[in-house]
């Protein structure tokens, strides 16, 4: 027989329970706050709470841990490219770039390339793509390979950018 609560109305107290939890642990031993700060974070990003998002992400990379340190560095980048804070942003894909799992650095230094050459800094972001485009294994290597086939040929100028064109000419 189906349950009388809604979704709803159950996955409110079991989110703030984890949330509890992810907290305690998060305060027992901040050398172990590598697994917790990266899912407290998370849960505090969807729930919309940034600052407190952002805050567990910096301790799960305080934390210097090799596993989960990387994937908070990289959600620290997507928190602060919402927030369009663009320098903090490209710092910690920076950090996420140079995790050993190669999905997740692939995913950092495409994310960065993004960004880079969202600001117009196209030497900059060949160099992340061509770190993704490295990492043929992985799917954001595929992309890496497209982004930097789109990109001006060194040493050109991307006109979009230079006269508020679209890039395709007069």
């Amino acid at each position: 027989m189906p349950s009388s609560r809604s979704p709803s109305t159950t996955a409110v107290p079991a989110l703030e329970q984890a949330r509890t939890n992810y907290e305690l642990a998060l305060a027992y031993d901040p050398a172990t706050a590598g697994w917790p700060g990266l899912h407290l974070g998370r849960l505090l990003y969807l729930s919309g709470d940034l600052h407190a998002a952002g805050e567990a992400f910096r301790a799960s990379i305080a934390s210097g841990d090799v596993a989960y340190a990387p994937v908070a560095s990289y959600h620290l980048g997507r928190l602060n490219e919402d927030l369009g804070n663009t320098e903090t942003a490209i710092a910690a894909y920076r950090r996420a770039g140079e995790s050993v799992d190669p999905k997740q650095a692939s995913a950092a230094t495409y994310k960065l390339g993004c960004l880079l050459q969202a600001t117009g800094d196209i030497e900059a972001a060949r160099t992340a793509f061509q770190r993704t485009a490295a990492r043929t294994s992985t799917w954001y290597g595929h992309l890496g390979d497209v982004a930097l086939r789109r990109l001006p040929p060194s040493g050109e100028r991307e006109e979009r950018r230079e006269n508020g064109g679209d890039g395709r000419g007069p």
